[in-house]
């Protein structure tokens, strides 16, 4: 006759002391790794020949002034600048998104305006952004600009991975993208972590990127023809 029996004995492994070292180890190397490297890993950059620079709408205002000397002695035709809607602040700036305040900086500092154009997302868009500044840029170039096939895409530090990556999804292979990279001020490939928006930023950026990476799959698929 069997009887019941309420618990049940197993064998199992376990780590011993070796293997806990050997564990310790490999995660402080992972992390020292990691701490000496990811700011230069999230903020690459691949600069191509190219004569259309696009502008993420989030770059502050130090960035600019390196954007404008850029554009002047590399020989570029237009700035695009992308970026997303305000929440607040329109009543008293008169400025709705993000590619239009760049715009209308850019030309208070002297650039010329017939040089810069704004293509902003649409309204109430307020997940994948990044992505749908691509997609407006992208339809943009191809309903105006349908000879170009390459361009530099300008970004703001650790952000430039994945910007790029999305950019990539969105207009190859139509159009080849480059990229560069304007330097955080707030973040080193050094120090990053000494602060708490150094180290906010590049945690926060490092998840984005690989989020992407494995799991994005945009419901906006890319259209040829601009709308």
């Amino acid at each position: 006759m069997k009887t019941f029996k309420l618990a049940s004995r197993r064998e199992r492994w376990a780590l011993t002391i070796y293997g806990w070292l050997l564990l310790v180890f490999l995660l402080g190397l992972a992390s020292m790794i990691y701490v000496k490297y990811i700011v230069g890993f999230l903020s690459a950059e691949k600069t191509i020949d190219a004569k259309i620079l696009i502008v993420e709408g989030y770059m502050p205002d130090y960035g600019l002034d390196d954007i404008i000397k850029i554009f002047d002695e590399k020989n570029y035709s237009l700035i695009i600048t992308s970026g997303t809607t305000f929440d607040q602040g329109f009543y008293i700036s008169g400025v709705k998104t993000a590619a239009d305040l760049i715009r209308n900086s850019l030309i208070n500092m002297g650039f010329d305006s017939t040089k810069v154009v704004a293509a902003p997302i649409q309204a109430n868009i307020y997940r994948d952004r990044t992505y749908h500044s691509a997609l407006s840029a992208y339809k943009y170039i191809r309903k105006n600009l349908p000879e170009i096939n390459r361009i530099n895409l300008v970004s703001l530090g650790p952000h430039a991975r994945r910007s790029k990556y999305l950019f990539d999804m969105v207009f190859e292979p139509d159009i080849e993208v480059g990229n560069i990279v304007i330097p955080h001020i707030s973040i080193s490939g050094k120090n990053w972590y000494k602060s708490s928006r150094g180290f906010k930023s590049v945690l926060d950026e490092t998840t984005s990127y690989f989020y992407v990476k494995l799991f994005f799959w945009p419901d906006t698929e890319k259209s040829n023809e601009p709308k």
